[in-house]
């Protein structure tokens, strides 16, 4: 569910590539909600555009090649994008003997959607109430709400309605030899490799200014006056060596139940482990 258009979407078309071949899993698509589009798609930019023309590829076959459509048409699951909608309330059941309750003991049969319109166009667009609603019947209910950075100092600038550090490829605006990278600098999207990329770039920021004289190192004083500080703090430090106990540990223990690893999650219990 989502609150504005096919136009303003923040997933990639690497998350949209990887919903369209989960396995015994359908894509259904609203061909409707794409109606119009196909003209406007020639003049977007790039990325943008292989986005929409997955979606409106996914919408009129589901995503699918000719020999895949015939598997597709047997799954047992499949999922769907609902434009234009924002959630107003969680709806319980009359009697909740069927669904398992939430956290307040009701019974979810549904949610009731408001119905958005577009003042604007684009990525710009805005969202806006229209005064209709519907009830989408569901027995669970996902709160995905998303991530918003905040501020951390009031001497670094920072844009509150969008969540980030303004920068130009890492490098903050107004701030000589400060730097930002990942959800801070471009906003809560896109995958890991994505936020790898923006690390190599601010990155590759630093290294330019200090090749270009941009920066003046002062005669950085590194671990040996960082560890003793952070000691003096109480502040526990987990060292490389630390790590791969940690990362040993979690491998051994998936080991015992057939996965990959099994992530402990509990700082305390990572530390208890770091440092045995």
């Amino acid at each position: 569910v989502g609150r504005r258009g096919p136009l303003q979407t923040a997933f990639t078309i690497k998350e949209l590539r990887e919903m369209t071949k989960l396995p015994g899993c359908r894509s259904v698509l609203d061909p409707a909600d794409f109606a119009g589009l196909e003209d406007k798609v020639k003049s977007m930019p790039r990325p943008r555009k292989r986005l929409t023309e997955l979606l409106i590829k996914t919408a009129q076959t589901g995503g699918a090649t000719a020999q895949e459509r015939q598997r597709l048409a047997q799954a047992s699951k499949e999922w769907r994008l609902k434009f234009l909608r924002s959630p107003l309330e969680i709806l319980p059941t009359e009697d909740g003997l069927e669904i398992l309750p939430t956290e307040d003991g009701s019974r979810v049969s549904g949610i009731q959607l408001g119905v958005n319109r577009l003042e604007g166009s684009d990525s710009s667009a805005r969202a806006v109430p229209s005064g209709e609603t519907e009830v989408l019947s569901c027995g669970l209910v996902l709160r995905s709400i998303g991530y918003k950075s905040v501020p951390i100092d009031t001497t670094i600038p920072f844009d509150s309605q969008k969540g980030v550090i303004p920068n130009t490829e890492g490098r903050v605006t107004g701030c000589k030899g400060l730097y930002c990278s990942g959800w801070v600098r471009r906003g809560p999207t896109g995958v890991i490799a994505t936020t790898m990329t923006d690390g190599f770039e601010t990155g590759k920021a630093v290294v330019d200014d200090l090749n270009t004289g941009v920066l003046q190192p002062q005669g950085a004083r590194g671990q040996k006056w960082v560890l003793p500080l952070l000691h003096k703090k109480g502040v526990q430090a987990v060292t490389f060596e630390d790590w791969n106990r940690i990362d040993s540990e979690e491998v051994k223990r998936g080991e015992e139940v057939g996965k990959p690893r099994e992530k402990i999650i509990e700082v305390e219990e990572m530390l208890n482990v770091a440092l045995s």
